[in-house]
């Protein structure tokens, strides 16, 4: 059913005539009554209302707000109305040509159905003589909330936990009992928008405004009251700008919260946002900021994430009510957000109030995690043999997409995957002709996709086994040394070349097996050193060994010929030491004989 704020009923002492005048040709201005050429108004700008005890006790919730309510019509900026009210004791029904302006609470069976509150205006030519208000005492069996500063869900979906707002009720028929009529009036083409104001025809009419839910009155409200009831003298040209909470809705008359389509969006989407911005001031205001913001709560601040922005010059007395698209950030974390709006947020503009200049959206933003979409990840490489630690994927919306949990299709034998980061280990990778396709796995809580990755494994450079030292009898010949080997020959060979980079003259390798030859030794006190280099397809590693050529007469074995060899030499002479036969043969003839003493004397006084 649709619930309507009030009844207007005329008991006319003279014929009242309602007529509606439009503000720059809208339908949707605020309207007043007529007789004749003449406005119908309260003499002296001020009436009084007598306030039935019963209905409203003085310090209860109703005579709070039904005060309230008369405050707020009392304190419009350029208007000298004012009501003042009396507490008179009033019979129901009550009567609407006494001249008592009552207000009342009634049985809702004797009013009509879906009627929250009625106004009984009863004129004298130009002039009201009675205005008669009555509230129903239990409206569509919900009741009544007096809650000063009442929420999305109290105002929009009146419950018997809730009930409808009171405040807003009372206001509106404060409206209608200095002579405001309703805006629009019901007779405008389907789909007209109308202006939001106290008096829409249908709850919850304008709505509070701003994020603190303040029920004060719109801008077309005050424009209807400072018409009729014009200052007479200089009023402060003050400004105070305000964001409305309530936005026109599809049926004449009836506001809606203010909102934003779509309510579910991915990261980088648009939103089209209703809002309403108002200058309930009496001065204008030019290039004011007006932003749009994105919150994890419903308290909308200016260090909240800045969504847009829009720049207004807003004449006193004006509103706009527009739609705007604002985009989202292009990644952003997924969840329940808060959207909201606020007007001046630079705060740039000196305001009476700047408790209204803010308003949040009562639906929630639910920013929609998408299911990960995996970066393309470029070949790499990985080395015989030697550890391979991958590249960290990456997807397209890192802040949006996580967490993610990460996993390999067809991993390769000894292969893991860290499931919080995505990097591929792989201790031991084996050579191969051609690269591996390695599939891995991203996956959160909307989905999952894959992504291969190709790593192509390569030779390492050759590392030459230890080449243990060397000692070598320069009698005994040509000398070859042992044949290298590789650390890990199926990732470094084959061996394409062996070379020398150190060794005594004469000394030669064999590129192919890396054997040294030196086909005549020369003995000296000192070791010399030989490096061996190995070359693959790669790159080429070394290894290095001492090698050392020992002079006949050296029986000790400790490179030199001294006094400590001339006991083990004449043993041998005596053929009591057989061992270092070949020690002995100085002049290296193959015998041990006077020879090789006289050899060893000349050896042994050279040292």
């Amino acid at each position: 059913m649709t619930r309507f704020l009030g009844k207007l009923t005329g008991f006319a002492m003279s014929l009242a005539v309602l007529a509606m005048v439009a503000i720059n040709d809208r339908a949707d201005a605020f309207t007043w009554f007529q007789y004749g050429p003449y406005d119908v108004v309260w003499i002296g700008a001020a009436s009084t209302r007598y306030l039935s005890p019963s209905t409203f006790p003085p310090g209860s919730d109703p005579d709070d707000m039904i005060l309230e309510s008369m405050g707020l019509w009392n304190i419009v900026p350029a208007c000298d109305f004012e009501y003042d009210y009396f507490r008179n004791a009033q019979d129901y029904p009550v009567d609407n040509f006494d001249g008592y302006s009552d207000t009342i609470a009634v049985p809702a069976a004797s009013l009509d159905p879906g009627v929250l509150g009625v106004t009984y205006l009863v004129n004298d030519g130009p002039v009201w003589y009675d205005m008669d208000m009555a509230f129903s005492d239990l409206p569509l069996g919900v009741g009544y909330n007096f809650d000063p500063n009442p929420s999305c869900a109290v105002v929009t979906a009146p419950t018997p936990t809730n009930g409808f707002s009171f405040l807003l009720v009372a206001v509106h028929e404060m409206g209608h009992a200095l002579g405001l009529g309703h805006d629009p009036q019901g007779t405008e083409t389907p789909g007209t928008p109308f202006l939001v104001a106290t008096m829409n025809p249908r709850y919850p009419s304008g709505g509070p405004i701003g994020q603190e839910n303040i029920i004060e009155l719109h801008a077309d409200d005050r424009n209807g009251a400072r018409f009729l009831y014009p200052h007479s003298g200089p009023t402060e040209p003050y400004v105070d700008l305000a964001q409305a909470s309530y936005s026109y809705g599809a049926i004449a008359g009836r506001a809606i919260p203010v909102f934003f389509t779509p309510t579910t969006v991915a990261p980088g989407g648009a939103l089209t946002v209703r809002s309403v911005i108002e200058n309930l001031g009496v001065a204008n205001a030019v290039n004011v900021r007006q932003g749009f913001y994105l919150s994890s709560n419903p308290l909308i601040e200016t260090t909240d994430t800045l969504l847009a922005d829009v720049r207004w010059d807003l004449a006193f007395e004006d509103a706009i009510d527009f739609n705007a698209d604002v985009d989202l950030p292009a990644d952003i974390t997924a969840g329940t957000y808060y959207l909201g709006t606020i007007f001046d947020d630079l705060n740039e503009v000196a305001e009476l109030y700047e408790d209204n200049n803010a308003a949040s959206y009562c639906t929630p933003l639910t920013i929609s995690r998408l299911f990960p979409v995996i970066n393309d990840i470029f070949q790499t490489s990985a080395t015989c043999g030697q550890t391979f630690i991958g590249p960290t994927p990456t997807v397209t919306h890192p802040i949006n997409m996580a967490p993610i949990t990460w996993s390999i299709d067809n991993p390769q034998p000894g292969m893991t995957i860290n499931p919080s980061t995505g990097v591929v280990t792989w201790p031991n990778p084996a050579p191969s002709q051609f690269p591996y396709q390695v599939f891995l796995r991203a996956t959160n809580s909307a989905g999952a996709s894959t992504k291969s990755m190709l790593i192509g494994v390569g030779n390492a450079s050759p590392q030459i086994n230890p080449i243990p030292n060397e000692v070598w009898s320069a009698c005994g010949g040509v000398y070859v040394g042992p044949t290298p080997g590789v650390t890990n020959p199926s990732c470094m060979n084959p061996i394409v070349n062996w070379s020398l980079d150190s060794g005594p003259p004469g000394m030669t390798v064999n590129f192919s097996t890396g054997v040294v030859s030196w086909p005549i030794p020369v003995a000296r006190t000192t070791p010399y050193t030989v490096t061996l280099r190995a070359t693959n397809g790669v790159g080429n590693g070394t290894q290095t060994f001492q090698l050392s050529i020992t002079s006949g007469g050296d029986l000790t074995g400790d490179g030199f010929v001294t006094t400590a060899d001339v006991q083990s030499f004449v043993d041998v002479l005596l053929g009591l030491d057989l061992a270092h036969l070949e020690d002995a043969d100085v002049n290296c003839d193959g015998l041990v004989d006077g020879r090789d003493l006289s050899a060893f004397v000349q050896v042994l006084l050279g040292n």
